[in-house]
C-alpha cells in the first residue's frame, strides 16, 4: 500500500458525511477499519466503501424506533 491512497480522518469523515469526532469513535470501537501510524489514523477508500455497503439496509425496511412503534 502506498501512503497516497490513504485518507486522513478529516478527508474520510467528509466522504462519509459525518463528523471527524464520530469517525474517530467508530474507528476506536472497531466499527470501521483504520490504520494507525504513530498518532495518525488513516483510512482507505476501499475500507470506506466496504463500511457503507455493510451499513446499507434494504429499501422499505424501517425499524420500530423509526416508525414510532413500540
Amino acid at each position: 500500500m502506498v501512503m497516497s491512497d490513504k485518507l486522513s480522518m478529516r478527508e474520510a469523515a467528509a466522504v462519509l458525511g459525518i463528523s471527524p469526532f464520530t469517525l474517530k469513535d467508530w474507528a476506536r470501537e472497531g466499527r470501521i477499519a483504520s490504520l494507525k501510524i504513530g498518532r495518525r489514523v488513516l483510512f482507505t477508500q476501499s475500507d470506506l466503501e466496504e463500511f457503507l455497503t455493510s451499513s446499507r439496509r434494504p429499501a422499505g425496511r424501517r425499524s420500530a424506533a423509526e416508525t414510532g412503534a413500540a
